[in-house]
């Protein structure tokens, strides 16, 4: 907070820490002697990726992660969730003439549609990394699937029929769109072109090379293709006849799809910024429509006056003193997703879930200064010494590994077994982890022995540890921050009903975690998945008051 109680600065951020407590509804307890507020605000989304022009003219944008689709007014950013988790969990989405919404259902592997006044139901199933779809101007239904598979299927829009494989090992095929004539435009993901493609005869052109990451297409109304480059931000102009491409825009990086509407104004989504943004391809700008401050916060750390997010797409930093929050790397090639972070003795670690490779930085430089590839899901960190770090991962074995920048193929293997590890805590003796499938903290020695801390725990994830020896651990399954004794497993509730576990998730197997970590002083900092915003919990002082 400001150091100036009565400043316009220091209003407008309590009025957002207000606003944040409200949408998402507060603590029904918070224990005697702690205090809760919002260090960055959340926002309502987590993350955008496809979006689409509806018949009322209004964006409609899906979310992955949040598993909903939003409706985004064009002009003013007003926004209102229109499909709720499970259902709305969309990559991308397209509108049929007479008004009939499809979308993709990424990691649920479905195809599925909403007929106006209908409700949503389930065309094709079973087609797991289901990402981009469009409609050809014959009404046929097509989508490809992209990292958790590679091919492109013809659908039947009323699900009566199974789908059709048209072409596979197509190098990702990203967002795309079908051109005046017929054929289907869009960006190979692993081989950075654009292609356009015959889907009946599966002849294949490629119109465009030498983008860095192509991640969409589309036609606007006069039958101009037009490529975004997630790595660098860029909007191009492509000529199919002459395969020639024409950068016209200049966007924030980390771009994931795109849409014209009926007057070929064009929008884009945003991943790293949990935005929308409008696009002037005669050079007038960019203007943000709708956005956050965090797109998913996994796990953080704090170190030096800084708390480090892992914010799901790009490696933040957020200044503890005042809440500002700046990049530190947003770029998906160099770092992949970020979903675990650790900060100690001038180094930065970060993990990523989804591509199995942990990264170590100089705190100083922020150079990349190791890495490792090939883990099972790596879910949590915690650095040792300036060149070693331990990992744990959620996938293959469970395992407790110890890795050193001196030797980057070295596995140090200290516990295999683990049920889905996503909190890791360095101790004197070894370390403590929580295992969210078991329920339970096992503390884990040097020479591999273990002890259960504490068990009947309900998908317990991030842990940090109090100057009083006590464990701050963020308890997933019941959304509550619990205090517990390492040394007898007694357990104290800090706080309920934080926004914690993304509504629709609690079956399937955590990926990013929710992050804890302690302040100097002693304030507890929790990374909170449902509202996007980053919590602050702190002892209260005075009169009558502590624990």
């Amino acid at each position: 907070m400001s150091p100036n109680p009565g400043s316009r600065r220091t209003r407008i951020r309590a009025a957002c820490t207000l606003l944040s407590v409200l949408a998402t509804g507060a603590p029904s307890l918070l224990a005697e002697g702690w205090q809760l507020d919002t260090l960055v605000p959340g926002s309502p989304f987590r993350s955008l990726h496809g979006l689409a022009f509806g018949p009322d003219a209004k964006i409609y944008a899906g979310s992955v992660v949040g598993q909903s689709i939003h409706r985004v007014d064009p002009d003013t950013g007003a926004n209102e969730v229109f499909i709720p988790p499970p259902a709305g969990l969309a990559d991308d989405i397209e509108f049929a003439p007479d008004g009939t919404m499809y979308w993709t259902g990424f990691t649920h592997g479905t195809m599925n549609a909403l007929s106006p006044g209908g409700k949503p139901r389930v065309i094709a199933s079973g087609l797991p990394g289901l990402n981009s779809l469009a409609l050809d101007a014959r009404g046929r239904l097509f989508g490809t699937q992209v990292f958790l598979g590679d091919a492109l299927w013809e659908f039947d829009p009323e699900g009566k029929a199974p789908p059709r494989l048209v072409k596979k090992d197509l190098g990702g095929l990203n967002g795309f769109d079908f051109g005046p004539d017929g054929r289907l435009c869009g960006p190979l993901w692993f081989r950075k072109q654009v292609v356009c493609l015959d889907v009946d005869s599966g002849a294949m052109e490629v119109v465009a090379e030498g983008l860095v990451q192509p991640a969409a297409a589309n036609f606007n109304s006069r039958g101009e293709l037009f490529a975004i480059d997630n790595e660098t931000g860029e909007i191009f102009r492509i000529d199919i006849a002459a395969r020639r491409r024409e950068r016209v825009a200049q966007a924030p990086t980390n771009l994931d799809n795109l849409a014209f509407d009926a007057a070929d104004r064009l929008y884009v989504t945003n991943m790293s910024d949990n935005a929308i943004y409008a696009i002037d391809p005669a050079g007038a700008g960019v203007r943000r429509v709708t956005g956050g401050g965090l797109s998913l916060p996994g796990g953080i750390a704090a170190a030096d006056g800084t708390l480090y997010v892992a914010d799901a797409f790009t490696l933040r930093a957020v200044d503890l003193a005042g809440g500002a929050v700046r990049d530190i790397s947003r770029s998906l090639a160099q770092t992949g997703y970020p979903s675990a972070v650790a900060a100690s003795a001038g180094r930065i670690a970060t993990a990523s879930h989804e591509g199995g490779g942990v990264q170590l930085r100089d705190a100083a430089t922020l150079e990349i200064i190791a890495q490792w590839t090939g883990l099972a899901q790596p879910s949590a960190l915690a650095l040792l010494d300036a060149d070693r770090l331990a990992v744990t991962e959620a996938g293959g074995g469970g395992r407790l590994l110890v890795l050193d920048r001196h030797d980057s193929a070295a596995r140090q293997v200290l516990a295999e077994g683990l049920q889905k590890p996503m909190g890791l805590l360095r101790t004197e003796h070894g370390y403590i982890v929580s295992e969210s499938a078991a329920g339970r903290l096992t503390a884990i020695s040097e020479a591999g022995e273990r002890r259960v801390i504490a068990s009947g725990l309900a998908r317990p994830e991030g842990i940090a540890r109090l100057d009083d020896g006590r464990l701050a651990v963020a308890e997933t399954g019941t959304r509550r921050l619990l205090l517990i004794d390492p040394a007898d497993g007694s357990t104290a509730v800090i706080a309920t009903d934080l926004p914690l576990g993304i509504a629709g998730t609690e079956e399937q197997p955590p990926g990013f975690p929710t992050g804890v970590a302690l302040g100097t002083d002693g304030t507890i900092y929790l990374s909170a998945d449902r509202d996007g915003s980053i919590l602050r919990l702190r002892r209260v002082t005075g009169p009558g008051q502590g624990e």
